[in-house]
């Protein structure tokens, strides 16, 4: 290897489709090699042993490809990808509990008030737990008004705003009537 090169092993995905690249180095690549690239002036700069190695572009090659990409944009082309790494599922799985639960009712025969006990419990620790918790019933706040004497400091929602900038008004949407019904039931549902 001659001074100011360097030699990485990286990975790529291979994208049978014609493009004025012939390979793209994404982030973690351009930080593996320390790397700073400058678009305007095409040259992509690197840190070897023996100094700053650099990778100069050739303006007329990238004018020429810059055509060529332009001239194939109205063609429909199919991307066959080969060699795809699945991440796994986009949508993020709930966590499940790790040991079953007990629901054991706050008070004998009110059954929307429950609390979960762990089912892994000794029956000692279990009854000990459960009447311990029905004992200090009056901390636990099942809605809002439960909880009285909260300063509105601390419950009160408030907007991030200029004060010094003038207050505008928003203009009145016209919703077709059966919008219009929509709005007036969901509004209702919330107060």
């Amino acid at each position: 290897m001659t001074p100011r090169q360097t030699q990485v092993e990286m990975t790529f995905l291979v994208v049978d489709t014609p493009s004025p690249y012939n390979a793209i180095v994404g982030r973690p690549g351009l930080n593996f090699l320390e790397a700073i690239v400058s678009t305007r002036h095409l040259v992509m700069k690197f840190l070897t042993r023996f100094g700053v190695g650099e990778v100069r572009g050739d303006q007329q090659a990238a004018r020429q490809c810059y055509k060529t990409i332009i001239s194939d944009k109205g063609k429909d082309k199919a991307l066959s990808i080969v060699n795809v790494e699945l991440r796994g599922d986009m949508e993020p799985e709930r966590p499940q509990p790790v040991e079953d639960v007990l629901q054991v009712p706050m008070e004998e025969g009110n059954n929307e008030k429950l609390l979960q006990v762990g089912s892994q419990l000794g029956d000692a620790e279990k009854e000990e737990l459960i009447t311990f918790l029905q004992n200090n019933k009056d901390v636990f706040a099942w809605s809002a008004e439960e909880v009285p004497g909260i300063s509105p400091d601390v419950m009160v929602h408030k907007l991030s705003m200029d004060l010094a900038r003038p207050l505008t008004r928003q203009k009145k949407r016209n919703f077709s009537p059966e919008r219009q019904q929509a709005i007036a039931e969901e509004v209702s549902k919330l107060l």
